[in-house]
């Protein structure tokens, strides 16, 4: 079952971040996506194919204090992450990973669970809309490699490294 799109005063904005550029979606519910664009037309292009029906408007303003929030006070603001119940599951799992450290694709599928579901996780994992608060970056694979991430691996590394300070 998914959740509704943000409902109230949807808008999105964008702010400096220790890993480059990012985008910040949001209403009143709390953020529903965090990325890192390599522009503003692919910005603004994932935000209509994810939410296709929802009227935003432009707030650089709050998305510069919302990361501001995130990235220098080191809190955690409400968020409203839009997806499947598994995928909320992954989600989930994947906010009790403690900083600084990893986990595998398997070991987020035992969590929840769904032991045989290791591809599926992998996929749940890869449509992670909030980067950063919701850490997929902190999922490598088990032989020990980073697997991928949508932002680029140079992202990943960077957010692990930062991680561990």
């Amino acid at each position: 079952m998914r959740q509704l799109p943000p409902q109230s005063e949807p808008a999105f904005g964008f702010s400096n971040s220790p890993f480059g550029e990012c985008c910040i979606v949001f209403s009143n519910d709390g953020i529903c996506a965090l990325t890192f664009p390599e522009s503003f037309e692919s910005a603004t292009y994932d935000i209509e194919q994810r939410f296709p029906e929802t009227n935003f408007r432009q707030n650089d303003e709050k998305a510069r204090r919302l990361a501001k929030q995130i990235f220098e006070l080191g809190d955690k603001p409400l968020m409203h992450p839009i997806g499947t119940d598994f995928q909320q599951a992954v989600w989930n799992a994947l906010q009790r990973i403690p900083a600084g450290e990893t986990t595998t694709y398997a070991q987020i599928a035992d969590a929840i669970g769904r032991p045989k579901a290791v591809r599926a996780v992998g996929t749940a994992i890869g449509a992670n809309p909030i980067a950063y608060l919701i850490p997929c970056h902190r999922v490598i694979r088990t032989d020990g490699g980073l697997g991928g991430f949508r932002w680029g691996l140079e992202c990943k590394k960077k957010m692990l490294e930062w991680e561990k300070k």
